[in-house]
Parts: structure tokens; sequence; C-alpha cells
């Protein structure tokens, strides 16, 4: 499989990984294509110890905490909220969506940066805890404890907003 192919098969994903995190669609177009830069000029250094997604998303990690440690001071990571497509909700729903969808994030944001990550990859990404900690250069360990750390912030920032776990099981 070629890095065009790459593209094609993880653009959308690398996208939204990275507009989770900065949270501004030019920035997250130039990081997006930034790191698909990476990937073509460095397709030869794939040695297949992992997952091609799992290669791509840590050089998508490695481009946009690059970013951040080069743009002082670091800024907010959640400012906006992701926009969804699933449907075309009512006007009533739109209004909730939304208003949950502010809440979520703005909980999100609330956590320190590794809780933010762990939880984006693993449970937003879909990521598997090795995948994860290949991503984030990590033991297993270490990402199954700060998932579970993270979850239970996540869990208190989310009550603190006037979620319940009626609405969280949503």
């Amino acid at each position: 499989m070629s890095s065009e192919q790459w593209f094609n098969d993880f653009f959308d994903a690398v996208y939204s990984y990275i507009f989770m995190l900065v949270k501004d669609v030019h920035t997250a177009e130039d990081l997006t294509q930034e790191t698909f830069m990476k990937v073509m000029v460095n397709e030869h250094q794939f040695k297949g110890d992992s997952s091609i997604k799992t290669w791509i998303f840590r050089i998508a990690y490695t481009t946009t905490m690059s970013y951040f440690r080069k743009k002082r001071p670091l800024t907010s990571l959640f400012d906006l909220p992701m926009p969804s497509y699933k449907h075309e909700p009512s006007t009533e729903e739109i209004a909730l969506l939304n208003a949950q969808h502010t809440q979520f994030y703005e909980a999100l944001r609330q956590l320190k940066p590794s809780y933010q990550h762990v939880i984006i990859l693993r449970k937003i990404q879909e990521f598997s805890t090795k995948e994860t900690s290949i991503i984030l250069n990590c033991s297993e360990g270490k990402v199954k404890m700060s998932l579970s750390r993270a979850l239970a912030a996540f869990k208190k920032e989310l009550e603190k907003g006037g979620f319940t776990n009626e609405t969280l099981i949503r």
C-alpha cells in the first residue's frame, strides 16, 4: 500500500484527531497536511511493528505536540465543540446537542493534557491500549492507569457541568 492510499484511508481520522486538539480548522488542515508529508517522506521507515494507522497517528501526535511546543503560551485545547454530521436533528435536538456538546468538550478541556490525549485516542478514536501506548510513547500499563484516572476526572468535570448518569449513558 502506498502513502497515497494511506492518505485516502486515514485523512479524515487524522484530521478529526488533530482538530480536537487544536480547535482551529486552518491549523488542523495545516498539521494534517504536514503529518501526511512526513508520512510520504518517511514511508520507507515503516517497519510493520504496529498497524499503519498507529504509525500515522504517532506522526500526527508528534507533529501536533511540536506545534504546541513552538506556540507559546500553550493555547486552550478544546475551545470549540466538534461539529456533528450524523443526521439532521430537529431544532430542539440541535439546541440540546449543542449544549451537551459544548459541556462535553468544556469538561474535556478542563483535564490535564495527558488525560485529554488518552481519552481522545482510546475512547474517541478507538485505538487499542497497545496502539495508544505506541502513539504516546509510553507503556500499556501507563495508558491503562491514565485512562482510568482520566475517565474518573472527566466524569467529575461532566457532573460539575450538570451531566447526570442518564445523560452520560446516551
